[in-house]
């Protein structure tokens, strides 16, 4: 988004979050038969910057650092705190393996003078990839209130041992603070600049250390939201807050964002010394995140097709859902639920990507999972394969309550040796007279399932021919 855009709030780190917010959510665990829209991409406007307050020892801080998942745990247990309806944090999991894959953009930072860059935290993507440090992101509205851009609160948590956190996060003398008064930042994404101006504040009385910001946009725009932000350091724990001020210009503008970021880091300080939920460790697989995107590194589709797994996550379990009984009886349509097949799925590594043909049309969605190594027979794949066997007609439950069916299914020849597989063909009622194809094959714990389509019948084989070998690279990959 070019200088000077209308209303330009969302910094990379605000702009990323609600991009892989709209992603997680109510996304299928199976390829759709049509295409997500186009995800949001993030602006290249930097949320995050600083000022400095003065110092005084915390009577309690924490002594040991806070894993990613424990570190979620905090920023949701406030969450919970305040009445919010959804997990307030992000997954950790699935933005380290897209910084590891290589899906994010080349991003840098300069400051004015050069020094003050001390003050500036990681661009989001860089901060993703630190495998040094731990962290957790999130949003976090008021208690009982909407979400929106003056009243989101981006919430960055990080963790090391304490000096190590110290030097990450914290890193300048204190004197710095006088020669950083004002400064100038520029951010540059996909070559692309934004240059801001950037004014510390006196922070509130919060921790062992801290420092607080203004910043806008420089030249400043028509309608351009200016950003104010607070950072913590208490222990082993570093807490980064930033929040959208329209019209900000001075200092007592920022004031109210600085009172409620000031609230929430208290709140969050809390939850770190007196509940935080011991994590169970995940159950134990023979591909992490990371490893699940790098198997698709250089894959290309079977006529040479770009192919694309840009994250990867642990599925966590569903509280309180069971699985969906999946008999039925003779002459009525078939069911599938791919609510059922996640809660089913409970410790997976799970990851979900595209094969982008020469059209813009012209796609193939898939989905990879790896098993735990103590996932028990029958697995949920055999069990859907088993579903789908025979099936005339089929009733696919969307997430929530909603179903679409499935009309003219027909089986189809997957020619892969596997411990499982299936592939037929099918059509929807929307009128657009094209038919569907859905293939999917198991061998020993790692399972792919991918959906495309086409305009005729006919044509169907050899879209699942294309399917099967596409499987087949993907699994002399993986060794299997």
């Amino acid at each position: 988004m070019p200088a000077g855009t209308s209303r330009r709030w969302l910094g990379p780190l605000m702009a990323v979050l609600l991009t892989l917010a709209a992603c997680s959510s109510g996304g299928s665990i199976t390829p759709g038969s049509s295409r997500p829209p186009d995800s949001p991409q993030p602006s290249p406007a930097l949320s995050t910057g600083t000022g400095t307050g003065p110092g005084t020892e915390s009577p309690e801080s924490p002594s040991r650092p806070f894993t990613d998942a424990e570190l979620a745990a905090i920023i949701n247990g406030v969450g919970q705190a305040r009445n919010l309806p959804i997990p307030a944090a992000q997954d950790s999991t699935r933005l380290r393996s897209g910084a590891s894959g290589g899906s994010f953009p080349p991003t840098s930072m300069a400051a004015t003078p050069g020094e003050c860059l001390a003050f500036v935290p990681q661009d989001p993507f860089t901060r993703w990839a630190d495998k040094a440090v731990n962290f957790a992101d999130g949003a976090m509205p008021p208690a009982g209130g909407q979400s929106g851009p003056t009243s989101t609160i981006m919430v960055v948590l990080r963790s090391a041992e304490k000096d190590a956190i110290a030097t990450a996060d914290f890193g300048y003398q204190d004197d710095l603070a006088s020669r950083c008064g004002q400064f100038d930042l520029a951010y540059t994404e996909s070559g692309r600049t934004s240059t801001y101006a950037v004014q510390l504040l006196a922070a509130p009385l919060v921790g062992e250390k801290r420092h607080a910001f203004m910043q806008v946009t420089k030249p400043k725009g028509p309608g351009d939201f200016g950003s104010v932000g607070l950072r913590v350091l208490n222990g082993t724990l570093s807490i980064t807050l930033s929040l959208a001020v329209a019209n900000l210009s001075s200092e007592t503008d920022a004031k109210p964002a600085l009172d409620a970021m000031a609230g929430l880091a208290k709140e969050l300080l809390d939850r770190a010394l007196t509940s935080t939920p011991s994590m169970a460790a995940p159950p134990p697989n023979s591909l992490t995140p990371d490893q699940l995107v790098a198997l698709f590194k250089g894959v290309s589709g079977p006529d040479g097709e770009p192919v694309r797994l840009p994250q990867a996550t642990v599925l966590g379990a569903s509280p309180g859902f069971t699985p969906r009984a999946t008999s039925r009886t003779p002459g009525s349509p078939c069911t599938i639920s791919d609510e059922s097949y996640a809660a089913s799925l409970a410790g997976s590594v799970y990851g979900q990507g595209q094969i982008q043909g020469a059209g813009k049309l012209d796609y193939t969605d898939f989905t990879v999972i790896s098993m735990p190594s103590t996932q028990a027979p029958p697995f949920p794949f055999d069990t859907r394969t088993e579903q789908l066997r025979g099936c005339t007609s089929v009733q696919e439950g969307l997430p929530g309550s909603g179903t679409r069916a499935w009309s003219s299914v027909s089986p189809l020849n997957l020619g892969i040796a596997a411990d499982s597989s299936y592939a037929l063909a099918y059509q929807l009622s929307d009128g657009t007279g094209e038919w569907h194809v859905r293939a999917g094959a198991r061998r020993g714990t790692l399972s792919i399932e991918a959906a495309s389509r086409t305009t005729s019948q006919p044509a169907t084989q050899s879209k699942a021919d294309a399917l099967a070998a596409f499987f087949e690279t993907v699994f002399a990959r993986a060794g299997r």
